[in-house]
């Protein structure tokens, strides 16, 4: 026993609209793997910043100076800052329903990302340096 319905599969007809254009997969898979990155990296970021509760600033640069936790910390910033992006992208893209609007907040959003990296990446470098 069957319901007729007037859907029609395909890219065109009345069902076009609810065919699937296959870019939520590839966007689904970056998630997944950028989440699977971040769980370590976050983990290890908090255990050495934790570390540095109460340190003066000399030990904390000559701890985030060593080439590993400046490494674990920059890539923890960039690589959470690209996978809010994403997200943000995708909230963006579902509910701003205005062209010109979306394609403003697509680009601020691309802008303030890039920024917020770069800061992050900068401020750890800074710290990092020898002096």
């Amino acid at each position: 026993m069957s319901v007729p319905t007037h859907f029609t599969s395909g890219r065109s007809g009345q069902g076009a609209a609810y065919v699937s254009d296959h870019e939520g997969s590839t966007h689904a898979r970056f998630m997944r793997l950028s989440a699977y990155a971040l769980a370590p990296l976050g983990v290890l970021s908090a255990w050495w910043l934790a570390g540095l509760v109460g340190e003066t600033p000399e030990g904390v640069r000559a701890e985030i100076g060593h080439p590993f936790p400046a490494i674990v910390l920059i890539l923890f910033g960039v690589i959470g800052m690209i996978h809010a992006r994403q997200g943000a992208t995708e909230i963006i893209e579902d509910y701003v329903h205005d062209p010109a609007l979306k394609e403003q907040a697509l680009y601020w959003n691309r802008i303030a990302s890039i920024a917020i990296a770069g800061v992050w990446t900068l401020g750890i470098m800074l710290i990092a340096a020898p002096r």
